[in-house]
């Protein structure tokens, strides 16, 4: 079993006072054990964190080093920090292990574990579990009709490998949605939907919309319409 040793950057956040945590890794399908697993990842965080340090799901920045042969992987780090929150982040776990295992560094970041342990927090052990992802880039900044066409489409042809493999995403929005370089990974699978039955095929830019049923797709006709605007006169 490997563990995660993460450093945090505490004399630089107010009301910060954990210098680093080590967690266990929860054995997930996608991420077989083997004896070119390190024994220990060694993660350190940047000292301007994604979201607020202060919440009790907060971001991270890192990098850490699965390769010595090889530049350190800068990841993000998706902590719990409530005992109460630990089954969403293992369900998106699940997500990146199981039904998205053939997305990842696709259409989906690469998963690098799920990690687990209890934090002495005022003679108080708390329970913490934190997901590995691959770092990529910032989330979208402005609303899906605003994008240009071009975008519009990467995004639905994302969105659309996920339906492929049967689920359905339904928490989306532009949070979820990471560009880097013009290309795109769709994050945050805690809410999604299984056993989702798509037959959409591809996204005609055409002056109306087409008929719903012949679309192959309820789910994705809304969002190509109403949440994307890609055809003329919606």
């Amino acid at each position: 079993m490997s563990s995660l040793r993460v450093k945090f950057p505490y004399q630089h956040w107010p009301g910060w006072d954990i210098p680093e945590l080590v967690l266990s890794s929860v054995q997930l399908p996608s991420i077989p054990s083997t004896n070119d697993t390190p024994p220990t990842l060694v993660a350190t965080v940047d000292k301007q964190p994604i979201t607020d340090y202060g919440s009790d799901s907060p971001v991270f920045r890192a990098t850490i080093q699965t390769d010595q042969q090889q530049p350190p992987t800068t990841v993000a780090l998706k902590f719990a920090l409530r005992q109460d929150l630990i089954p969403s982040l293992a369900q998106e776990a699940y997500a990146y292990s199981g039904p998205l295992k053939s997305l990842q560094g696709k259409a989906i970041p690469i998963c690098y574990g799920l990690y687990a342990g209890v934090h002495d927090d005022d003679d108080e052990q708390v329970t913490i579990a934190c997901l590995v992802l691959e770092f990529w880039g910032q989330c979208i900044r402005q609303p899906f009709r605003r994008l240009s066409r071009d975008l519009k489409l990467k995004i639905l042809t994302q969105l659309g490998q996920l339906h492929k493999c049967g689920l359905h995403h339904d928490d989306f929005a532009e949070r979820n949605v990471l560009e880097r370089n013009g290309d795109i990974r769709i994050i945050d699978f805690d809410l999604m939907v299984e056993h989702h039955d798509c037959h959409c095929v591809d996204f005609k830019l055409t002056a109306s919309p087409p008929d719903v049923d012949q679309f192959g797709c309820p789910l994705m006709w809304q969002v190509c319409r109403y949440t994307m605007k890609i055809w003329d006169s919606t």
